[in-house]
């Protein structure tokens, strides 16, 4: 086998619009009249009109400049579903640490559990401060160990703040209800609300946007990405792609972007296939760094082989070349469980920053994608 895996977000288009939805999920979660309601200096933000400025003040309140973001990606964690639950749950947390001290040792009880439930949770927690993005990253650092990875971090995150709840809420754990509807929140402002109702037959609980997935940047020329595609198939390499998008995330972008027909779709392994196979064996947390979308990109979404996957038993034989081209650590993880090769770019987050985590792990990288050939044997 030869074979080019590609992620896509900071190796074939721009995480950026992500890392903003992100943080207008987060946004809208805390102070939005259909979830939490809380009250907040930003009076003038409307969901429907939000402009770039109004969108970067926001990121840089909610991820503090970025420094959590790279927090997270340094620890594996690459999906911003997820992301937003660490940020979320944190801030819950130390919520709760703050009505013990006002309440002379009361425990805050939450549940999120039904959409009508964030209006419940936001008149319980009103007048209490809503923690600031350094204070959420002070108590990853200190409840975290060094060295956790991947879904890991929820469980240490989750034992952590049972002494405050009286026990692990149910709502900290990845795909718990609360993980389902923000990411379902994150959807509607990513999708605008006719991808979303076309993907969901329904309605969004806050509508009214426009959505971002038709605004994606590639990070070099569409026209170049499209015919390193074509000399790679020409050359005896087959491509791929292992993303944490959904499958509708990822096809938008790459039919508007003319590369979509350039892929056998059997090899396009997303966040959807993540979901289903989840589903199918009883297995968690299936998206990076586990192995198994880069096994579902080697050997094809194939239903019959989700238990093989899901073990991580599909590796990369001695006899083939499988390179995984990926921007962050979770990649680097990802390549090496499905025994692939890696090979970075510089394009991501971290940008020319991730070399040196890269170097670290004994991966060789590139400025962008397009100059990954020469790497190539």
């Amino acid at each position: 086998m030869k074979k080019v895996i590609f992620d896509v977000d900071g190796v074939l288009l721009s995480e950026e619009r992500y890392y903003d939805v992100s943080a207008l999920t987060v946004w809208e979660i805390l102070y939005g009249r259909p979830y939490m309601g809380l009250p907040s200096e930003r009076d003038d933000f409307r969901a429907a009109d939000v402009t770039d400025g109004q969108i970067a003040a926001i990121r840089n309140e909610v991820w503090g400049g970025d420094a959590l973001l790279a927090w997270l990606k340094g620890r594996g964690i690459n999906s911003n579903w997820d992301m937003v639950h660490a940020w979320l749950i944190t801030c819950f947390w130390l919520m709760g640490g703050e009505y013990r001290r006002r309440t002379g040792g009361e425990r805050l009880a939450l549940s999120f559990q039904r959409e009508e439930d964030f209006h419940e949770a936001g008149l319980s927690v009103m007048g209490l401060p809503v923690p600031k993005a350094a204070a959420i990253l002070d108590r990853w650092e200190q409840a975290v160990p060094e060295g956790t990875r991947g879904a890991d971090v929820f469980d240490v995150l989750g034992r952590a703040m049972a002494e405050t709840f009286g026990g692990t809420p149910d709502w900290a754990a990845l795909q718990s209800d609360l993980w389902r509807m923000h990411a379902e929140a994150f959807q509607a402002w990513y999708l605008g609300d006719d991808l979303f109702i076309e993907r969901h037959h329904r309605l969004p609980r806050a509508g009214g946007k426009r959505g971002f997935l038709r605004e994606e940047i590639p990070l070099a020329p569409a026209a170049a990405i499209g015919a390193l595609f074509r000399r790679l198939k020409d050359n005896g390499w087959e491509i791929a792609v292992a993303t944490g998008r959904s499958r509708s995330e990822m096809a938008v972008p790459f039919r508007a972007l003319g590369w979509y027909g350039l892929f056998d779709p059997l090899y396009l392994a997303t966040a959807t296939d993540a979901f289903e196979a989840e589903r199918q064996t009883g297995t968690a947390h299936l998206d990076k760094p586990h192995p198994f979308l880069c096994e579902c990109a080697m050997y094809g979404r194939k239903r019959e082989n989700y238990e093989a996957y899901a073990r991580g038993e599909a590796k990369a034989g001695p006899d083939d070349a499988v390179y995984v081209i990926g921007d962050s650590y979770s990649d680097v993880l990802g390549a090496g469980a499905a025994g692939a090769r890696c090979i970075g770019v510089l394009t991501g987050l971290e940008g020319k920053r991730a070399a040196a985590m890269f170097a670290e792990a004994g991966v060789p990288c590139v400025e962008r994608v397009t100059d990954i050939e020469p790497l190539l044997k």
